[in-house]
């Protein structure tokens, strides 16, 4: 089917429409209540016509701070009406990350809602009161709420009758900022027109054949652009019905596909996997499901298969980004097997997408390359951020995604990871989004994030960081047997490390900066505290060279003969109070460096690479507590900068004693080196 006539309007001539069309059918469905689509165009242009006698005008931002419920698609109608600026805001942030995101947009209003028994303890009003005088431009608080003092009424605002602006509201015109992290951890506004919402939105329901006799389920936030476009405009433009889904549960969403029979199913990888991992999943009782898209993380294949086969429908992957609107490739219901589970699809209508290399040069097919795009969907650019603007969008309107992909001669295109996240070990690429959907497979795995930490002999290791299932048990050998058989040796992680949760900003991507610092000195301690001094545990009694791979082999070979076959990089030594190492040498501190090992937490300092250890970036943190109560084996997480020692088989945290002044000064420069060179230039010499 086909919604052409929604390829070119704006969001509120959408309510319109379809308000004149069919005014009494249903759009909204929450628990018992239900709104047509001409009760959620009266109420938005009410809301609209009161928004104005607040004095907001065009171009004005209104924030929401709302889950999935029928409030926050009456304010996304109404601000349109109004020609103003909606800006979403997930209700999972916290009051820091909430201002973060309105302080460049300084909304003029906020809308939102207080159930602290449902959100944590949280009540949202409070916070919006909170963080008011941060916010200079606030001027207006607008509740779902009944009877709260000195905050305005959203269901009085809908009731009153001031006529909305006037004026006609061009395609072109910005309609919502929707919040994405860069790079660099900050969030960044994408300012959206209704015309790239309304296109991608209509796009989406061809591709999906929807109808008026569909049933959405709103599962995913409306706050994002998957939820906003693909579940609340794309279901508009199908005339179809949406039931809201207010906060996320597997069993409330399958026990709401049952009742409702829905028949539209959208989410991230992770929902699915709860789904079919929740003990009273029944296909007979949600067979009503048709279609529906996974995307918004990386998609592993068989979990595409187990959702066609277990749930009964034809689940669509789709590649796409905030900056977008979002989709830009998806899968088709007549796709093979192969392309509906291991690709996102081709590119939609109107969406242009080329593979370059790092010169900017287009690729061949097959290639692995950063994918642009370039379509009517695009944003216009990160609201009042000129410079991260010109970084993503070039002078020819080509969206830099900073994702790598590969387009296939056939045309689907397949993601492979982030460009910022590629890890070369050994001279080998290895792409994580590649390694994290094999380990995704694994049956009992909940997530899974590789990292690359820096290495002396490979440049980089592969790091796999798992969440097991609840109640379930992972071995790291079964794990790496399960990727040996779909990856090549070199892409095998060289570690894994099992995490209860892996570190996120509220619902946000794995923030894998601070992950990679994390996991950049954690391993299994080997200790040692044999009376060894001198050239005794030097390697160079057996192996007269420099070369690093080479002295490893032979480094600390006195002090455990095992060494070297239990050892595995990204170890810690543990030291007793007699370990000597390399007091009339400098080899030894490189050639542990060279071994792999991380750190080295012991007794006395003195009696510890004292030359060079420092020089080269070995962490050393002196602490008798620590060494007395680390066993050999155990898994220990060190934070020199902290000075903070945490024994993670035994849950101990210890504070090392702190470095001498002098030394501590070497250490802030940068090495012994730096030191040297800073102190003879500041005398001049």
């Amino acid at each position: 089917m086909t919604f052409e006539i929604f390829h070119q309007t704006t969001v509120n001539d959408l309510i319109t429409y379809q308000a004149d069309q069919h005014p009494n059918r249903a759009f909204l469905t929450l628990g018992d209540d239900h709104w047509t689509y001409m009760d959620v165009a009266e109420a938005a242009t009410r809301l609209a016509g009161s928004l104005s006698t607040l004095n907001l005008e065009r171009g004005d931002r209104i924030a929401t701070i709302l889950p999935n419920i029928p409030e926050f698609v009456i304010t996304l109608f109404g601000a349109a009406t109004a020609n103003l600026i909606i800006v979403p805001v997930n209700v999972r942030r916290s009051q820091s990350e909430i201002v973060a995101r309105l302080e460049k947009t300084q909304p003029r209003a906020i809308v939102t809602f207080s159930d602290p028994h449902n959100y944590d303890n949280l009540d949202h009003v409070e916070i919006v009161q909170n963080i008011q005088t941060l916010l200079p431009g606030l001027e207006h608080i607008i509740t779902t709420e009944k009877d709260r003092e000195g905050i305005l009424s959203f269901e009085e605002l809908c009731k009153a009758g001031a006529p909305p602006p006037d004026g006609i509201i061009p395609p072109e015109d910005p309609v919502a900022i929707i919040h994405t992290l860069g790079s660099s951890g900050e969030p960044r506004g994408a300012t959206l027109t209704h015309g790239g919402l309304m296109h991608n939105a209509a796009l989406i329901a061809e591709v999906m054949s929807c109808t008026e006799d569909d049933v959405f389920l709103g599962a995913v936030p409306f706050s994002n652009t998957f939820g906003l476009t693909g579940s609340v405009l794309a279901c508009a433009v199908a005339g179809a019905r949406l039931v809201c889904l207010p906060k996320y549960h597997p069993g409330e969403a399958l026990s709401l596909i049952a009742q409702e029979k829905v028949s539209v199913h959208h989410g991230v990888p992770t929902m699915f996997a709860m789904e079919l991992n929740y003990p009273d999943i029944d296909a007979k009782s949600i067979s009503s499901l048709r279609t529906g898209i996974i995307s918004g993380a990386p998609c592993p294949p068989e979990l595409v298969n187990r959702v066609r086969k277990q749930m009964g429908f034809d689940l669509l992957t789709a590649y796409g980004l905030t900056e977008a609107s979002p989709f830009v490739t998806i899968t088709h219901l007549d796709d093979g097997p192969v392309t509906a589970t291991q690709t996102v699809g081709r590119p939609l209508e109107g969406m242009e997408i080329k593979v370059i290399d790092p010169d900017g040069s287009p690729v061949h097919f097959g290639v692995i390359g950063e994918l642009i795009v370039r379509g009517e969907s695009v944003m216009r650019g990160y609201w009042e951020d000129a410079e991260a603007s010109e970084r993503v969008l070039d002078a020819d309107g080509w969206l830099h995604t900073g994702d790598l992909a590969v387009i296939d001669p056939d045309g689907p295109v397949r993601i492979v990871g982030r460009k910022e996240d590629v890890i070369i070990r050994g001279g080998f690429k290895i792409y994580p989004g590649t390694v994290e959907m094999v380990l995704n497979d694994y049956p009992g795995v909940l997530e899974a994030a590789v990292v690359g930490v820096p290495d002396l002999i490979f440049g980089e290791l592969s790091y796999a960081c798992v969440v097991p299932q609840p109640e379930t048990t992972i071995t790291e050998q079964a794990l790496l047997k399960h990727a040996a058989e779909h990856l090549a040796e070199y892409a095998l992680p060289d570690r894994v490390i099992f995490f209860d949760a892996l570190p996120r900003r509220g619902s946000g991507p794995v923030q894998k900066s601070y992950l990679r610092e994390r996991v950049r000195i954690r391993g299994k301690s080997w200790k040692f505290g044999k009376n060894i001094d001198t050239d005794a545990i030097i390697p160079a009694r057996h192996c007269n060279t420099s070369d690093p791979n080479e002295l490893a082999l032979h480094c600390m070979e006195d002090a455990s003969p095992d060494f070297v076959h239990n050892i595995k990089r990204g170890d810690i030594i543990v030291a007793d109070s007699n370990f000597g190492c390399g007091s009339s040498r400098e080899v030894a501190p490189l050639t542990i460096k060279a071994a792999g090992i991380s750190a080295v937490i012991a007794k006395s300092f003195a009696r510890i690479f004292f030359r060079n250890a420092i020089n080269i970036g070995l962490p050393i943190l002196e602490c008798t507590e620590a060494v007395d109560g680390i066993q050999e084996g155990d898994e220990v997480e060190v934070e020199p900068s902290l000075g903070i020692i945490r024994n993670l088989t035994r849950d101990e945290e210890y504070q090392s004693t702190p470095f001498p002044e002098f030394l501590q000064a070497i250490i802030d420069r940068g090495g012994l080196l730096a030191y040297v060179e800073e102190r003879i230039q500041g005398n001049g010499d």
